[in-house]
């Protein structure tokens, strides 16, 4: 059986997910902050990626530096969401609110994973770190998953 490195898309994953992710944040942002800043981010975060991909980190390795700047920007604008819902609080119960849901998995997952990212160079002659690294990881996804579909949840019940 012949073994196909999947890397490439991993690449293409990235990128995309941090556009859907920029493009939530920008929806619920709205005038919080100057309305063109986060799709110039988006736009420059594609750009690094694509270069990352064919001049730094080539298509077929993992690329820590796209995953890595991915991590620290949503991270960034998590933490923002928390602060806009801070100073808008409209409810008692920000409990009840799909973003509130949303956001959190967000935080937890990039915020967990970033050393993650960053550091598998670092790691990836270590099996057993390796390893433990991953199952974090899919524990963390677990998590942003779970985080969503209470969002998700809470936004058809309202």
């Amino acid at each position: 059986m012949k073994v196909r490195n999947t890397l490439p898309f991993l690449h293409l994953y990235t990128t995309l997910e941090f556009i859907i992710i920029g493009l939530f944040y920008h929806r619920y942002f709205g005038s919080f902050f100057p309305r063109k800043l986060l799709p110039i981010v988006i736009s420059m975060f594609v750009g690094f990626a694509i270069i990352n991909a064919f001049f730094i980190q080539k298509l077929n390795n993992f690329n820590t530096y796209a995953s890595g700047l991915e991590g620290i920007l949503v991270i960034g604008l998590s933490i923002l969401c928390f602060y806009k819902m801070l100073i808008e609080l409209d409810t008692r119960s920000p409990t009840k609110q799909p973003t509130f849901w949303i956001n959190s998995g967000f935080l937890f997952y990039f915020a967990g994973n970033i050393f993650i990212f960053i550091l598998s160079n670092f790691i990836k002659e270590d099996n057993h770190l390796l390893s433990l690294a991953w199952g974090m990881h899919a524990f963390l996804m677990l998590i942003l998953h779970i985080f969503i579909g209470v969002g998700l949840w809470q936004s058809h019940r309202r």
